[in-house]
């Protein structure tokens, strides 16, 4: 299926979608050649080492860059076509020219190639919570994956990043999981010496995750999931994972090895939405989900337990309606693919190395989680200060 798919993208590729005419006009640009020096004062360091973040301008990707660049690395920040300013605000994360935006589409190798060519590392962040007309989970996971490892193959680029998911499965009953697992795969037909990291469900101030949570909340007064919000998940805060990701590109010792990033906690889907209505003093809100019912039904009704035919309607609802049009948030999860968080366990196998692993100590969302979320406290969060003070 993932071959036959590839197969058909790259035909396309080929036949109708080679931006020729953007491509001449990718400037080009100047990055000193640091290897070999090196000078240590904070901002104003020099790394010696250059490395280009696809996917730079997502959530995670802005912590990647700013990690790398506040010790002196530079780094080459592709982005579409006219869309240079989306980067802007990264070229504040390292010292003047150590940032260097340049132009690159996903289908275009001579693009890949001019963002890649000069790096000692390249980190592939790319990823998509929706699919669109020109991108689908497929075309963002595999795809892309697939045509900069092998770019990055072809002018000899010596280490590649890798960055999945812990629940990525080639045969999960979620699209996204699926070709997460693909996107693997390829990259490794390429590098097998790939480093692969795989991060729990990542939350902090701009996710897509306790956000959503509290946006539900605060909107219908509960958070609809799809199945029993009983699968387990330890979510991770974006600026541990950001650091493991620095940690090893700096490491030639931990080259090459497949890693697992997730919080110090477990805890169940449910759990985790109870505390945060619990730390937006929404605890009279309430969790709604639709039964699982798969244990109590033969094999061959698999396919009719409630929360499957509720979240197959709910994908089919959700890819129908653009995310830019109004409407009630996203359910959990990618949009439309339930199956994504609602039916996987995101917990670490313990067969491959942690974050401590690599002296790193990750921090748990009871306490990080607050000072994220206390703008969603009704009047702030010193009003309850002031009325235990008036009592």
């Amino acid at each position: 299926e993932m071959a036959t798919m590839l197969a058909a993208r790259r035909l396309a590729a080929g036949t109708g979608r080679m931006l020729a005419q953007q491509s001449k006009r990718a400037m080009s640009y100047n990055l000193q050649d640091t290897s070999g020096y090196s000078m240590e004062g904070g901002r104003y360091s020099v790394s010696g080492l250059t490395a280009t973040v696809f996917g730079c301008g997502g959530f995670l990707g802005r912590y990647v860059v700013n990690k790398l660049a506040r010790v002196g690395t530079a780094v080459v920040v592709p982005h579409r076509f006219d869309c240079e300013d989306d980067q802007r605000h990264l070229k504040l994360m390292g010292d003047l020219g150590m940032i260097v935006d340049v132009p690159w589409d996903a289908r275009d190798l001579d693009t890949i190639r001019h963002a890649v060519e000069k790096s000692d590392v390249v980190i592939n962040l790319v990823g998509k919570h929706q699919n669109t007309m020109n991108y689908t989970f497929f075309a963002s996971h595999v795809e892309t994956a697939s045509n900069i490892a092998k770019v990055c193959k072809e002018v000899g680029v010596p280490h590649f990043v890798q960055v999945s998911a812990l629940a990525a499965d080639a045969n999960s009953d979620s699209e996204w999981l699926r070709t997460k697992a693909w996107g693997e795969e390829e990259v490794k037909s390429y590098y097998p010496n790939a480093t692969i990291v795989r991060p729990s469900v990542v939350f902090g101030e701009e996710d897509r995750f306790i956000n959503l949570i509290a946006a539900w909340t605060k909107i219908a007064g509960m958070v609809p999931l799809i199945g029993n919000g009983d699968n387990k998940i330890a979510p991770v805060y974006c600026d541990d994972v950001a650091e493991g990701i620095r940690t090893i590109v700096f490491d030639k010792d931990l080259h090459g090895r497949t890693y697992e990033f997730a919080g110090p906690e477990v805890y169940t889907t449910r759990e985790v939405c109870r505390f945060v209505q619990e730390t937006i003093w929404m605890e009279n809100s309430t969790v709604r989900g639709v039964p699982d019912l798969s244990a109590s039904l033969p094999q061959s009704m698999q396919g009719f337990s409630p929360h499957k035919l509720v979240g197959a309607f709910a994908d089919i609802a959700y890819r129908g309606w653009a995310e830019v049009l109004p409407g009630f948030p996203q359910l959990l999860g990618a949009r439309g693919d339930y199956a994504a968080l609602n039916s996987a366990d995101w917990v670490p196998h313990k067969a491959y190395l942690q974050l401590d692993d690599i002296g790193i100590d990750p921090q748990s969302i009871k306490v990080i989680g607050p000072e994220l979320l206390r703008h969603y406290q009704e009047g702030g969060h010193f009003s309850r200060i002031n009325i235990e003070e008036d009592k």
